[in-house]
């Protein structure tokens, strides 16, 4: 490759043969410390990636779980302390202490 650089740089280039030379060694230099991304490289990084995004999906799908029982919690915290303050609540209330007042006396 490097005699048809040294060609057309000094030939199309008009570049003296010393200086295309040089250029054309620095081109070979430069193209051996390359590292291309070949098919093969491309796909273990993406697969790299596809196996961070399912860890990242299973934690998230982990904490959906977590809210959805918290949620679930909440809500019937919410109907029992309804309960234990609404008419129900207050007339198991009032037996408990009746059923109290006659253990006492």
């Amino acid at each position: 490759m490097q005699a048809e650089v040294v060609d057309l740089l000094s030939g199309k280039g008009k570049f003296p043969t010393e200086q295309a030379l040089v250029l054309a060694e620095a081109i070979d230099m430069a193209i051996e410390k390359t590292q291309f991304v070949t098919v093969p490289i491309l796909d273990a990084r993406f697969a790299t990636v596809d196996v961070r995004f399912a860890a990242v999906e299973a934690r998230i799908a982990g904490l959906e779980a977590k809210m959805e029982r918290w949620a679930v919690r909440m809500v019937i915290a919410m109907l029992v302390s309804q309960t234990a303050l609404g008419p129900i609540g207050m007339g198991a209330l009032d037996t408990v202490r009746r059923v109290l007042s006659t253990l006492v006396h």
